[in-house]
């Protein structure tokens, strides 16, 4: 059993580890952009985002790992949003820049804190991929790269593409742009809400850790902090789209891409494991899936 002072040393080492190996994947994609001037902005963006994603799974890869990529998801964006605001400047008109910024921060930054606090450590994986690694085996690397690296850096792409009209716009701020800025703030405080109440239960109830959570935002939606990070990129689409509607259409499948990943994939996952507990089969019938709404009796 590790004593308490290695543990420690454990819990600061191996979030360094993975600061390094972000700061690297950072530096790796501004590097290759330098190569790629003549091309279209998004294009480069995506290229880059690719090449940032590579050297992650290296890292995955080298430390046996597929966590290493779970801040990828909360960081990429203010990684975008920062450099297109370097490569734009601030606008004439600016409310516009700072609502995006507040909700992008805020966001990503309480995501990824939420993932360092919760993180054992290197020594703990995901019980996803541990799954996947046992039902792949030798393959598991490969499907690694394309599934538990790959697409979700592509989802987040595809979310992230509404901020290249967001910041790039000379349109003064138009009503659109409130809902949408409220709409992210809610979806951010409802993650967040959802996220310290699980938290909470599961601290409550360390000695039973087969209870079903149906407390807070819990008892009226099975997957409450999916529904908030949908709607977070909802929101975000709903500025864009307000901007130009007969062009900015197209930015909608990043929020259409989020759904399809949420519903067909990570809920699914998710509701396999759940169902094993006592009580699941009931908690499943009586509580919407995804947006939060009255129990059934």
């Amino acid at each position: 059993m590790l004593k308490e002072q290695e543990v420690r040393y454990s819990f600061i080492t191996d979030r360094m580890i993975v600061l390094l190996a972000y700061t690297i994947a950072i530096f790796c994609a501004w590097v290759s952009m330098q190569f790629l001037r003549e091309y279209d902005l998004w294009i480069k963006i995506a290229i880059a985002d690719f090449v940032g994603t590579i050297f992650i799974f290296i890292s995955s890869r080298l430390l046996k790992n597929s966590s290493m990529y779970d801040p990828y998801w909360s960081v990429a964006p203010i990684v975008i949003l920062f450099y297109l605001l370097f490569i734009n400047g601030i606008p004439p008109h600016y409310l516009r820049i700072i609502m995006i910024s507040i909700i992008i921060v805020w966001w990503g930054v309480r995501l990824t804190g939420n993932w360092l606090r919760t993180w054992p450590g290197l020594q703990h994986e995901d019980w996803r991929y541990v799954k996947l690694a046992k039902d792949t085996g030798k393959f598991y690397w490969p499907i690694s790269f394309l599934g538990i690296h790959l697409l979700p850096t592509i989802v987040v792409f595809f979310g992230c593409l509404p901020l290249i009209p967001i910041v790039f716009s000379d349109t003064p701020v138009m009503w659109t742009d409130f809902p949408g800025f409220f709409i992210a703030l809610s979806a951010i405080e409802i993650e967040r809400r959802a996220d310290n109440q699980l938290r909470k239960f599961k601290k409550n109830n360390i000695q039973t850790n087969d209870l079903v959570c149906d407390v807070g935002l819990w008892k009226y939606s099975r997957h409450p902090n999916y529904f908030g990070e949908i709607t977070f990129w909802g929101g975000i689409f709903i500025i864009a789209y307000g901007l130009n509607p007969s062009e900015n259409l197209v930015y909608g499948t990043g929020l259409l891409s989020m759904i399809i990943l949420f519903i067909f994939i990570s809920i699914p996952m998710m509701e396999k494991r759940q169902m094993q507990k006592e009580g699941y089969t009931a908690y499943r019938r009586q509580v919407s899936m995804l947006v939060p709404w009255f129990r059934k009796s």
